[in-house]
């Protein structure tokens, strides 16, 4: 029969979308699984839309606390031997589960493995497929340092890695980061491995700030807020990795005066740059200022 996956979904005003959600778990090639779904304090018709689901998946309800703490509350109330993240608007392909079942069984040293996703974008009544994420290539704890490349509703996590790793952190500061936090602390110790097969959909919502002038900064506040979660933990890891923090940090506010500039708002992308160079005023920030300056793209 294969290990049983206990998925978790923390659920937050999702009403509109959260049956859709479940049904891509009910229509599994995979059949050992129970599905737990936390309302995370909702102020719509969700929680009992999801208790009329009381015949397949097991509802709690808590006060509004974040989606860490709705997942650690589904975690400390399964039983599977792997835990798949599913977040409430996202969708799996139908072999999702089974795919990386069999991966897992074939690599019994990993602690964590994602795929890849793809990202739909709501335009309407209809939903218009933008791009392909994750990257898959050799995933490790230093490449996550330079930024989040899992997809979240794409992850199973080895139970026997979560009782050595712990939960998730659910500091509010690092609330919509929470998951990045967690990848890092699991790559920390565990071998992870990425797939090279979509096998979910990444919803963007129209009200959603994904993407979004005004996320910008955000995003690089709870990027940097990660790194200094993951440094108070683990001091060494900057020589461990051969990376140059300031030299990072810098890079991050380059990239997002790269953002502002394409949004138009070349004030904001002086400051970001400026911002940049009094993290590391060396050459290499110069250039990449001039380059993503002059550039429509830039990495």
């Amino acid at each position: 029969m294969g290990p049983k996956v206990s998925v978790i979904i923390p659920a937050y005003n999702a009403e509109e979308y959260i049956a859709e959600t479940l049904q891509s778990v009910f229509e599994q090639t995979y059949s050992n699984y129970e599905v737990i779904v936390v309302d995370d304090g909702s102020k719509d018709g969700t929680l009992p839309l999801l208790q009329s689901y009381a015949s397949k998946v097991k509802v709690f309800s808590k006060d509004n606390g974040g989606p860490a703490s709705a997942r650690n509350v589904a975690i400390n109330n399964s039983d599977g031997e792997l835990i798949a993240f599913l977040d409430s608007d996202d969708l799996w392909f139908r072999e999702k589960l089974e795919t990386q079942i069999r991966f897992l069984g074939d690599h019994p040293d990993l602690g964590l493995v994602y795929t890849e996703a793809l990202m739909a974008r709501q335009s309407g009544d209809e939903w218009n497929i933008e791009r392909k994420i994750g990257f898959t290539e050799a995933p490790t704890f230093c490449k996550l340092l330079y930024g989040d490349f899992i997809p979240n509703s794409t992850v199973i996590i080895r139970r026997s890695c979560i009782e050595q790793v712990g939960l998730l952190n659910e500091s509010r500061e690092l609330i919509a980061a929470e998951d990045y936090e967690y990848w890092l602390r699991i790559a920390k110790l565990f071998p992870i491995a990425g797939i090279s097969q979509p096998l979910a959909y990444y919803r963007v919502r129209n009200e959603s700030l994904v993407g979004d002038g005004n996320d910008i900064d955000r995003g690089l506040t709870l990027a940097t807020a990660v790194l200094r979660s993951l440094e108070s933990i683990y001091p060494a890891m900057w020589a461990e990795c051969g990376v140059d923090r300031n030299l990072l940090l810098a890079k991050l506010h380059v990239r997002a005066g790269f953002a502002w500039k394409n949004n138009g708002r070349w004030s904001k992308s002086l400051t970001k740059y400026s911002d940049a160079l009094k993290h590391s005023f060396t050459p290499r920030v110069f250039r990449w200022i001039i380059a993503a300056t002059i550039l429509k793209r830039w990495s």
